[in-house]
Order: C-alpha cells, then sequence, then structure tokens
C-alpha cells in the first residue's frame, strides 16, 4: 500500500510517452519534455571539446571522415563509408561525438549532402545528423543548418530506410518544446506540419516504424509550432487519427490518442467527427490491463476531452458501459501496482472524465459513497474506495466552484468502513483514501485536526501491524468531534509510541513522527513535560543532526517549544549539545530552516558562549548573504546575556561580534542593512548597560548614515535603530551630541508618505525629546502636525510614541498663544482623546496620551484671542468618558492626571461631567479613595473639584 500510496505523489504532466526506442541511445526521448538549462546545454556542449590529446586516434580519425565527406572528387560510395565511419566513430564514442560538434564544417557538410548526395549518402547523412540532436546545443545548429527542406524531401521518398532515417531525424530535431522560438518560426515556414499530416494520410513503408516517429514529431511540434492547428484542420488531421487509431498500431496509439485529445480541445466542432467514427467504443477499450500504461493514459486524456467539450460523448461514453470503465482505470495504478507518471496520468485523467459524464466530481464523490453502501462483496468495496480516493486526490478549485463537497459527511463515511470484520484490502483502500482527503489542501481545509490525520494517516501506511492498530486506533479517535490530538494519543502513551519510532524508522516515517510531536508540543503545554520524560530531546537532536530538511526544521521547532515552555527543559535541551546542530541549519538550512534555528537560539541561549558567538560571527563574514539574516538574530539573542566587559574590551569573541554587526550596517545588501539595524535595535533596548557604553556612539554613528537611502524597510529599521539608542540620551553625553545632527532627518521621515517609516521616526523623535536642552530646539509646528497624523493612523504602540512625543515637547516648556494654535490647528487635543478611547487602561499608550493631556490642559500666559486647547473637549462632551474612566479603574498615577484634565471640563461643563460621573460604575467610591489616600496639596486640588 505505501508503494502504490508513493508514485501517486510524484511529479507528472501526463506526457511521458513517444516514439519507441529505435536508435541505440534511445533518440526516442521523452516527448514533450523541456529542452535542458541553459547551464546544463553549456555543460553538455563543452564535454571533451578541449582535449587535444589523440591517443586513440579518435579526432583524427573524424576530422578525416569530414575531410573526405567535404572532397568532390570523392565518390558516392567513398562518401558511404566515410559516413558509416563517422556514425560508427559518434555512437561508440563520446570524444567522437564532441570532436564532430565542436568542427565547423561538420553540419553544413552533412546537410550539403542530405540535399544533393545519391540515396545512401541522404540516408545516412540523415542518421548521422539525428545522433547529433542528442544533445541541445548540437540539435540547434542542425535546424539551423538547414536540413528540414531535405529532410522533408528525403521523408517523401520511395526508399525504406530513407524514409525511417528522415522520420528519425526530423523527430529529434522536433524535440525542443515550447521554449524553442526559433524552432518553432523554421517549421512553421518550411511547413512541416503538412507534410508530416499528408505522409500519414498516404501511408508510406515500414508503416509501424514510421507512423510512430511522424504521430510523435507532431506532438512535439503541437506544443509550439505557430499555426500548428491551423495546419491540422487544413490537413485533416483529425480524420487522419481516427483511421491511425483504427488502425492499431501499437507504437503510435498513445500519440495518437495525445494529438486528438489536444485537437478536440482545441476545437470542440471536431467532437463530432469523431463520435460520428465511432471512435468512443475504440478508446474505451484501450484503458484495459491489456494495453501499455502510456496508451492508456491517452486513450483516457482523449475521453476526458471528448466528455468535457461534447455533450452527446457524455451519453455515448455511458451507454457503452464507460463508467465502470473509467472507475477501473482509476483504481488500476493502485490494483496492477503500476507507477510513474502515465500511471499518475490514468488516474487522473480517467477521473476527470468520469467527472465531465457525471456533472462534476462532487456528485462522482457523492455517487461513489452512496454505493459503498449497497456494495456486496468486499471485492466491489475496495474498488469503490480506490476509485474514491482519486477523485479526493485530484479535486480542485474547478470542482469546488462547481458543486462543493462536504468533506465532513466524505470523512464519516470512510471512518465507517473501519469495522472490526472489514478485510485488509477494504482498509487498505480506506486509508489510501483518507490520505487523498486529507492531503487535499481544499478538503482539509474545513476538516479538525487535518494536518495532524493526514500525518496519522501517513504514519498507518509505513507502521508494522501492533503499532498500525494503536495509531487507527488514535485516528478514529481524532475525527470524533472536538477530540484533540493529545487525547486521541491516550496522551503519555501516545508521545512514547512517536519518539520510539524516531530512531529505528525510515525517513518518511521519521518525518511523519516528528512533525505529530510538533503538532502536539504546539497544542498541549502537558505534553512538552512528556516529551522530556520519555526521553525525546536526545533522539530530537540527533534529528537535528542527521534527519532529512523537514525532519530537521519540525525538530528544531519542537526544541524551541520546549525550552519557551520551562527553565529545566531548556537546561536539559543545552545539556543535550543542540548548538552544533543548530548551527548547521542557520548556516546551510532552507530559507524556513534558518529562521526556525535563529528562533530557537533565542529560546535556548540563557548565557553567553564564546565559541558560538564566533562560529556566528564568521557566518556573518561569510560569503553566504541569505544566511546572515537569521544569524543576526541569533548573535543578538547570545549578545544580551554576554557580559558588559567582554562586549567592551577589544578582541573578545563578543566585541568581534557586535563590531561586525555595526559594519554590515554598511552592507550593498538591503535585507542584510536593514536585519542588523534591527538586531541592534533590540540589543540596544534591552541592555541599558550597553546604551551608555561607546558601543551605542559607533551604532549611533553607524546607523544615522542610513536615514538618507530610498528603501523603506532600512528607513523603519534605522529609526527603530536610533530610538532604541535614544533611550539614554540623558546618561551618554556623547549619543546627544550626535542627536542634534539626527533632528532634521527624522523631522523630514516622520512626514513620510509611508505610515510604518513615519511611525518609526516619531518613535526616535519622541525618545530624542528625553533631552530637554534638545526638545527647546525644535519648532511646536515640527513636532505636532506629523505626530498628530501617527496618533490619527498609526498602529497602538505608534499612537503611545506620538503621545509621548506631545508630551515631552511640552515639558519645560512655555505654552504661548503659537502652541495653543497649533495644537488648535493640528486637531491634536481631539485626536488625543480618540486614542484614550481606543486604548487599553493599562497600557503605554493611556499613560502617555494622559500625560500630554495634563499639559495641554494648563497654558499659560495664552492670549485672549486664542482659545485653549483643554476647551475643545467642552465642545465634544462625550470625548471625556474614557477619561472618566480612568477615574474609576486607573491606578494613582492615571486617577490624578484624569483629574487635573477634567478640572478644566467642570469649569465649563460641571452638569455634564457630573452626570458622567455618577453614571460611572465605582468612579465616586474611586475619587473618594485618592481623597483619603493623597497628600494635603492633591486633597485640596480634588476637593475644589469636587465642589465645582
Amino acid at each position: 500500500m505505501a508503494a502504490a500510496l508513493a508514485w501517486r505523489h510524484s511529479r507528472s504532466n501526463g506526457n511521458g510517452h513517444g516514439a519507441p526506442d529505435l536508435e541505440r541511445n534511445g533518440d526516442a526521448k521523452v516527448q514533450g519534455s523541456e529542452p535542458p538549462t541553459p547551464h546544463s546545454v553549456m555543460k553538455m556542449g563543452s564535454r571533451d571539446r578541449g582535449i587535444v590529446e589523440d591517443t586513440d586516434g579518435t579526432l583524427s580519425s573524424v576530422a578525416l571522415c569530414i575531410e573526405q565527406l567535404r572532397r568532390s572528387s570523392s565518390t558516392s560510395q567513398e562518401k558511404e563509408n566515410s559516413l558509416k565511419q563517422l556514425l560508427d566513430l559518434v555512437e561508440a564514442r563520446d570524444k567522437a561525438f564532441g570532436a564532430v560538434g565542436s568542427h565547423s564544417q561538420a553540419v553544413p557538410t552533412l546537410v550539403s549532402l542530405l540535399r544533393s548526395g545519391s540515396l545512401g549518402v541522404k540516408t545516412l547523412a540523415a542518421t548521422v545528423l539525428g545522433s547529433l540532436c542528442k544533445e541541445e546545443e548540437l540539435r540547434v545548429k542542425v535546424l539551423l543548418g538547414g536540413c528540414i527542406p531535405p529532410l522533408l524531401a528525403l521523408l517523401k521518398s520511395s526508399s525504406s530506410e530513407g524514409q525511417i532515417a528522415a522520420a528519425k531525424t526530423i523527430y529529434a530535431v522536433s524535440q525542443g518544446g515550447v521554449r524553442d522560438h526559433v524552432g518553432s518560426k523554421i517549421f512553421s515556414t518550411e511547413g512541416v506540419v503538412p507534410v508530416l499530416w499528408e505522409q500519414l494520410k498516404n501511408g508510406v513503408k515500414n508503416e509501424t516504424i514510421v507512423n510512430s516517429l511522424l504521430t510523435g514529431a507532431l506532438k512535439n511540434l503541437s506544443t509550439s509550432t505557430e499555426g500548428f492547428w491551423s495546419a491540422t484542420t487544413t490537413s485533416a488531421g483529425v480524420d487522419v487519427l481516427v483511421k491511425l487509431l483504427a488502425n492499431g498500431q501499437t507504437s503510435s496509439l498513445a500519440n495518437v490518442c495525445y494529438l486528438l485529445a489536444c485537437i478536440m480541445m482545441e476545437d470542440a466542432s471536431f467532437c463530432s467527427r469523431v463520435l460520428a467514427a465511432e471512435t468512443t467504443k475504440q478508446l474505451l477499450k484501450l484503458l484495459g490491463p491489456g494495453n501499455e500504461a502510456s496508451i492508456r493514459a491517452e486513450a483516457a486524456r482523449a475521453l476526458k476531452s471528448l466528455s468535457a467539450q461534447y455533450k452527446e460523448a457524455r451519453r455515448e461514453i455511458a451507454n457503452s458501459n464507460g463508467i465502470p470503465a473509467l472507475i477501473n482505470a482509476t483504481i488500476a495504478p493502485s490494483k496492477e501496482f503500476m507507477q510513474g507518471e502515465s500511471a499518475q496520468a490514468l488516474q487522473e485523467n480517467a477521473m476527470c472524465a468520469l467527472a465531465n459524464i457525471s456533472g462534476g466530481l462532487s456528485f462522482v464523490i457523492s455517487s461513489l459513497g452512496e454505493s459503498l453502501e449497497s456494495c456486496s462483496s468486499p471485492a466491489q468495496i475496495s474498488d469503490t474506495l480506490g476509485a474514491l480516493a482519486s477523485a479526493l486526490m485530484i479535486y480542485d478549485e474547478n470542482a469546488e466552484s462547481i458543486r462543493p463537497s462536504d468533506s465532513s459527511v466524505v470523512e464519516k463515511m470512510l471512518v465507517k468502513q473501519f469495522k472490526s470484520k472489514s478485510s485488509f484490502l477494504v482498509q487498505e483502500r480506506t486509508i489510501e483514501a483518507l490520505a487523498s482527503l486529507y492531503g487535499n489542501a481544499i478538503l482539509s481545509k474545513s476538516l479538525s485536526n487535518a494536518d495532524a490525520k493526514r500525518l496519522l494517516v501517513g504514519l498507518i501506511t509505513m507502521a508494522a501491524n501492533e503499532v498500525q492498530d494503536e495509531l487507527v486506533k488514535s485516528l478514529l479517535i481524532l475525527c470524533r468531534k472536538d477530540s484533540s490530538l493529545w487525547h486521541a494519543l491516550q496522551g503519555r502513551e501516545g508521545v512514547q509510541l512517536l519518539i520510539s519510532l524516531l530512531g529505528l524508522s525510515s525517513e518518511q516515517q521519521q518525518e511523519c513522527s516528528v512533525a505529530l510531536l510538533c503538532l502536539l508540543s504546539e497544542e498541549n503545554d502537558e505534553s512538552k513535560w512528556a516529551i522530556t520524560a520519555a526521553g525525546g530531546i536526545p533522539p530530537l537532536v540527533q534529528i537535528l543532526e542527521t534527519g532529512s530538511s523537514k525532519a530537521k526544521e519540525d525538530a528544531a521547532l519542537i526544541l524551541g517549544t520546549l525550552c519557551n515552555h520551562s527553565e529545566d527543559i531548556r537546561a536539559c535541551v543545552e545539556s543535550a549539545d543542540a548548538v552544533p546542530a543548530l548551527l548547521w541549519l542557520l548556516k546551510n538550512g532552507s530559507e524556513s530552516g534558518k529562521g526556525i534555528a535563529a528562533r530557537t537560539f533565542n529560546h535556548l541561549i540563557h548565557k553567553s558562549d564564546t565559541g558560538t558567538i564566533s562560529q556566528l560571527t564568521a557566518l556573518l563574514t561569510s560569503e553566504q548573504p541569505e544566511s546572515k539574516v537569521y544569524v543576526l538574530d541569533a548573535l543578538r539573542s547570545l549578545l544580551s546575556v554576554a557580559p558588559l566587559s567582554d562586549i567592551l574590551h577589544e578582541g573578545t569573541a563578543s566585541n568581534d561580534a557586535i563590531e561586525t554587526m555595526i559594519k554590515i550596517l554598511n552592507s550593498t545588501r538591503e535585507e542584510t542593512q536593514a536585519k542588523s539595524a534591527a538586531a541592534l535595535a533590540g540589543l540596544f533596548q534591552c541592555r541599558k548597560d550597553l546604551r551608555d557604553s561607546h558601543v551605542a556612539v559607533k551604532a549611533l554613528w553607524s546607523a544615522m548614515k542610513l536615514l538618507n537611502v530610498e528603501s523603506d524597510k532600512i528607513l523603519m529599521e534605522a529609526s527603530c535603530c536610533l530610538a532604541s539608542i535614544f533611550l539614554s540620551i540623558k546618561q551618554n553625553k556623547e549619543v546627544a551630541s550626535l542627536a542634534r545632527d539626527a533632528l532634521a532627518p527624522l523631522i523630514l521621515l516622520a512626514n513620510s508618505p509611508v505610515l510604518e517609516v513615519a511611525e518609526q521616526a516619531t518613535c526616535a523623535l519622541a525618545n530624542i525629546l528625553l533631552d530637554n536642552d534638545l526638545s527647546t530646539q525644535v519648532g511646536p509646528e515640527e513636532i505636532i502636525l506629523p505626530v498628530t497624523r501617527i496618533l490619527q493612523e498609526g498602529s497602538i504602540d505608534g499612537k503611545a510614541h506620538a503621545a509621548a512625543a506631545v508630551a515631552r515637547l511640552l515639558q519645560g516648556r512655555h505654552i504661548d498663544d503659537a502652541m495653543c494654535d497649533t495644537v488648535n490647528r493640528a486637531g491634536t487635543v481631539l485626536t488625543l482623546a480618540a486614542v484614550l478611547e481606543s486604548a487599553k487602561i493599562d497600557s503605554a499608550a493611556t499613560s502617555e496620551v494622559l500625560e500630554a493631556l495634563a499639559l495641554l490642559s494648563r497654558p499659560k500666559g495664552a492670549g485672549a484671542l486664542v482659545k485653549p486647547p483643554w476647551a475643545v473637549l467642552s465642545e465634544y462632551p462625550h470625548t471625556i468618558i474614557p477619561l472618566v474612566a480612568c477615574l474609576a479603574n486607573g491606578l494613582p498615577s492615571l486617577q490624578d492626571r484624569a483629574i487635573e484634565i477634567l478640572s478644566r471640563f467642570c469649569e465649563d461643563q460641571p452638569v455634564t461631567l457630573g452626570n458622567v460621573i455618577s453614571s460611572t460604575s465605582g468612579c465616586i467610591s474611586s475619587i473618594s479613595r485618592r481623597v483619603i489616600g493623597s497628600n494635603l496639596l492633591k486633597k485640596s486640588r480634588v476637593r475644589n473639584w469636587l465642589k465645582r
């Protein structure tokens, strides 16, 4: 069963067949395949070209042959002999092949002989040219050498050998695929397609061989040649194909069916002619087990096209007993142990044809599910389940749009098949159907625990009998409503079972087991200790070292989750020596693997480690730019716990690391610059001692240079880095001195149309304004206007920093008419009140907003003509509701600020304020407690406010 499942997930395009192997090295390679990549072409084309040694005389023999062929004095017989010798050399020795390909006159000479030589010479020249086409570079050279007209002439000759040679070479030279734009033009210009159809229509000698090659060439050309289908229509290609299908030549049937399918999809009007020729029964017959897999797959493709394009054909197929034949075709790969692309194409094409006939895949699924109830034998049940598995596997968005299937109904129907008396084959097919259900991205998204079920099914297919029984029980429990994976696996027993599968299992089994443990550790806290207690950490570290890429990533995720859960577990992981394996994953893993390794480092590292820091620093200076962004995360974690003395002491690993982080702020790679700035921001954010040191000055100097770049990402992270360093602007005078130069660019960035950039710049400005001297050097409009925008549009953190910027600007500054006018024009007070309404009462935003409003509520010296900022609250009484809420529920510091603000409001709206206070639960009692607990000055202020 595992083998049956394995082939179904292999890559396929359904075109894996062509002309038979008629040449020594398989000239008839898979048709429709793409040409080699430019890199592979270069490697192939350069094969043995640079060889100068000629110890066996091959090169000189090749050169002599070509020279003899070029001599006009050579007789036809001599040229035939030279061509035979050249062909023997080319087919026997790679060195000779390379020599012919690199000889500047080889292809022109061979094409000339093909054009004007005797029949024998033409035949041999065509054969040599066909052999050269095995290499893409030489195929193009042959094609550009003008070989097509003489090849077509040779194909039309009466010589059997000449026709075969021409057909082989036309087939070989046509294998450029969809990327062969030059070839497409040449084949179209030279009228190749009509000639090939004409030859097939009129018949040739050695029909079996030539027809196979010509239909193979037509198949190749159908994907790329300009005007292919119009030429096919003009040449009555459909009639030719129907005739060839009736003749039943095995070697060409697959190509004929493929072309028939394509032409019906290209033009639906041909379907009626196909149907009138009674082709349906022939196609259904070709689905049977007596035919080659490629023929069966393409016959199913033709039936799929016919049923998709023509309504009458659906009835005809159904009336011709086509539904059972198609069902048998869908289950044939499993029953007959077929593998490969043709097997998958057969299954998919047959099921699509069945869906076309039945009104969509959903109808097929429903019908098969209903028929399970009426099946009278285990064989019937297993066949139906096999067909159902095929339908579930290919169910896609198109099927969903026609009529969606209810995944939960399908799941319940399949789970019913796990009966104690069910045969092994029925259970095997049930598992196969469940694998298709859980492996289908569309169907599984509406099922609970779909990933866990998919992994369990995967383990069931690979497990030994006893383990398989336990896993089936777990699957059945998980399929019940509201069941968790922890409960389904029976808790600790299931964890022990999965861990036991880690060391002695295949790679696939190991991947499934680790992935299940990963899901379990994320779902259930109890599982984390269960994994640890069951001895799961050492095998997980082992998988981190030796497992597949997917298993390594999942193992790293589990270890990170364990470390984050408990300090005791983290110490166990650390003692299991997981760091070297994480370093390897960080350096060599996939994009997601590197990110996982970096995050696991964050959870694992709680103390500095010189060796690890040195290795990470080395990675930072390596030629692997894609790793650096993740290495920076890991280094930040290590340096956040490194002793300050180590970081500051020149020559230590920690010092080298932070110096390198600062240096790569000047990297030419945008992502690396941004990530380095972000890592430094996180480091300075959590370490005040580092902010107070000269290292902060170095980082500040380098980060400030990034404020003039064009990348929004770099501007954001550089501003964030500055914001972290400016937290110690009062303590670090050198930082304060440099900060003066940062004011102007940060103000400019605070006005950026990119909101995220403006937010981070505002945060940096808010921290600069902690320095009173710098605060006084800034004009009110330069701060008030941009930060008011952040208060209106920014994130909750951005709003908190914006409110802090307003408060710090006002502290120690005389609030004059100009300041009041700026605040009023910007609408800052109402915006602050709106932030208070949306923020949580215990958030930083609430505290900063109250501080700013309190400062604005006590202006001094405002002129009679300028309205005080707080007055706008009286015009919009609803704005006091969140302020009163702070009275009722806030901390004492917040209550004091709220009282100060509301005391101004009380002068204009005492009745409104009283109503809001009396209607707010707990407000009066909270004020009373605040009066009792306050000093005399605060009591006096509150009493005066209450009297109003």
